[in-house]
């Protein structure tokens, strides 16, 4: 038990000071992450990795704004002061409100630099899966996100809830690495502009739900939490979109037949 819970470091480390908490040093660590590999592929296809560092801040900007107020608005509860609305030193950040807040903003950018949406969004989102994947080992090491109880041998001990509890977020962050690279193979395959992005939002969708049994969530509706309804429907809205887009691309190659 004791060894469990030192596996726990909230902070990591100090310097005079200055507190470097694993939740926040992560996340920035699957920022940069994102942004060396989204550069590279940037480079492959032509284009100038410099040309988007305003697109990468607006996109860092969006996802956390949008991670924080989803959240606030999932646990109004907790928050009572302006101040714990801002302190995120523990956790704190919606991952559905950080893709609803991440395509906010990449919408808004492509739209006032006259640049196609789908185009920026397959070339970040496998990005977004490593970055996802470093930054569950932050609430791993936090202790948030924490998952159900366990008597398996594996449990960790977490500050937030009694007991030992499935590691959901080492689960999610090997699945998550384990998108990242089939988005990267799957990246040469589909032709379909917004494709990828799409093939994301239902790999992302399906490890949730699946995974989300393991995860200590209050359920909704028919023992589903909010996060497997969320699931359900990005997953179904990817489908039917993709299908659609894959119809049309089916009809524009008979047109040109003809």
């Amino acid at each position: 038990m004791i060894d469990r819970v030192m596996l726990m470091y909230p902070v990591l480390f100090q310097l005079g000071p200055l507190s470097f908490y694993s939740y926040g040093l992560m996340i920035g660590l699957g920022f940069i992450a994102g942004v060396l590999v989204a550069s590279k592929r940037a480079r492959l296809k032509g284009i100038d990795p410099d040309s988007l560092f305003w697109f990468f801040i607006v996109l860092l900007a969006g996802g956390v704004a949008g991670g924080r107020l989803f959240h606030i608005a999932l646990n109004s509860w907790y928050y009572t002061d302006w101040k714990s609305f801002i302190d995120t030193r523990s956790g704190g950040l919606s991952i559905h409100g950080v893709l609803a807040g991440g395509i906010i903003a990449a919408a808004a950018y492509s739209r006032f630099h006259s640049l196609k949406f789908v185009d920026l969004a397959d070339l970040v989102v496998p990005s977004v899966a490593l970055g996802q994947a470093i930054g569950r080992i932050g609430c791993f090491l936090s202790g948030c996100c924490y998952g159900i109880e366990t008597s398996g041998t594996w449990g960790f001990a977490t500050r937030f809830a009694p007991g030992l509890r499935h590691p959901y977020q080492l689960y999610e962050s090997a699945a998550d690495l384990l998108l990242f690279f089939v988005l990267l193979a799957a990246g040469k395959r589909i032709k379909i502009p917004g494709g990828l992005f799409l093939a994301y939002v239902f790999g992302y969708s399906m490890i949730r739900f699946s995974l989300e049994f393991f995860r200590d969530n209050d359920s909704y509706a028919l023992g589903l939490s909010y996060g497997q309804w969320g699931s359900l429907v990005a997953a179904l809205v990817a489908v039917g979109i993709y299908l659609y887009l894959k119809s049309r691309e089916g009809e524009a190659v008979t047109a040109k037949e003809e």
